[in-house]
């Protein structure tokens, strides 16, 4: 991103962040702290952060543990929320940034979920996009979320669980980059139809298809592919998928389960009308009885890549959104 420089902070001997920062133009203007989800990295909110910089805001995006510039530990135990979340407050007061809104897409919304409640002083309000707001309290259970999809929808949406937990899923991806990110960014319908059902996700990766990318909001949509292709087969999906094994083990349950449950700041959630996975009206369902300083929920005409297909829009939202703050 040529608009804004990166820079990189080595935390430990073993963990070194690469983000992006630039600055707010006077110490009254808040910044936005941006987490990417899977399989992402920060240049997905290109359009968002170069939107905000140039109208004065803060803004800061790591590339977060297992993508893109950062290190890429093998040993799960690194994904907890405790760590990754002490990553990112160390990031903060690297750069003096006392305080953020916080922006999360898809698993960054979880992580935000729980960052927040691990240090709710440093956050003045928080936006989840795609994904809504996922109250601690009880062990993750993929198996019950699966069960609730079905109830509401009739199918099951995340049986892709599976796949991406197994140690053959991930070897898979490392010998079919393209395919799975394909698959990522393709029709709301392709995605649903070969990421919700058992087994779809191992067939599709294992026979090397390849969709069109359509959900991505750019003209050039094979070069975005191309420069994403390039970043997973030099990273691999180790550290990626060891996000999802972090989560389905609870290996994060130890603080999680005297978490409070309320948000203390005010929340948007922009919901993705044709993401046939999440379902908005799900996201808002998860949200809406714990945002207790105020709330907006707003669906935006798009798949999962909000911030890609309707970057005006996203842009618009949260502007509109972190004003009311500011």
């Amino acid at each position: 991103m040529l608009f804004i420089s990166s820079k990189t902070l080595q935390l430990s001997p073993e963990i070194t962040y690469r983000y992006f920062f630039s600055p707010a133009s006077n110490p009254e203007i808040p910044t936005i702290l941006f987490l990417h989800g899977f399989p992402s990295t920060v240049t997905d909110f290109a359009s968002q952060l170069e939107h905000l910089k140039t109208a004065g805001y803060g803004v800061l995006a790591p590339d977060l543990l297992g993508y893109g510039g950062t290190s890429k530990p093998c040993d799960v135990n690194e994904y907890t929320w405790k760590k990754l979340s002490d990553h990112i407050i160390q990031i903060l007061n690297a750069e003096s940034v006392s305080t953020v809104i916080g922006v999360g897409h898809d698993l960054g919304s979880w992580f935000l979920s729980r960052l927040y409640h691990l240090h709710p002083t440093r956050f003045a309000g928080l936006a989840f996009l795609d994904v809504g707001y996922s109250a601690p309290g009880n062990r993750f259970d993929v198996e019950l979320i699966n069960k609730m999809t079905r109830e509401m929808t009739g199918e099951e949406r995340f049986r892709s669980w599976d796949f991406f937990t197994s140690e053959e899923g991930m070897m898979l991806m490392d010998q079919n980059v393209e395919s799975i990110l394909s698959l990522m960014h393709a029709s709301p319908e392709i995605m649903a139809a070969n990421l919700g059902p058992a087994d779809k996700t191992k067939e599709w990766v294992s026979q090397g298809r390849v969709a069109s990318t359509q959900c991505i909001g750019s003209e050039d949509g094979d070069l975005y592919l191309r420069e994403k292709v390039a970043v997973f087969r030099e990273g691999g999906w180790r550290g990626p998928t060891n996000w999802y094994k972090a989560l389905k083990d609870n290996l994060s349950w130890n603080i999680e389960k005297d978490m409070k449950k309320e948000l203390e700041v005010p929340v948007l959630v922009l919901g993705c009308g044709k993401d046939e996975m999440t379902v908005a009206a799900f996201q808002d369902q998860m949200t809406r009885p714990w945002a207790k300083a105020g709330y907006r929920f707003e669906v935006v005409d798009a798949g999962h890549w909000v911030m890609l297909e309707e970057p005006w829009q996203t842009n618009k939202l949260l502007m509109e959104f972190i004003n009311t703050i500011n």
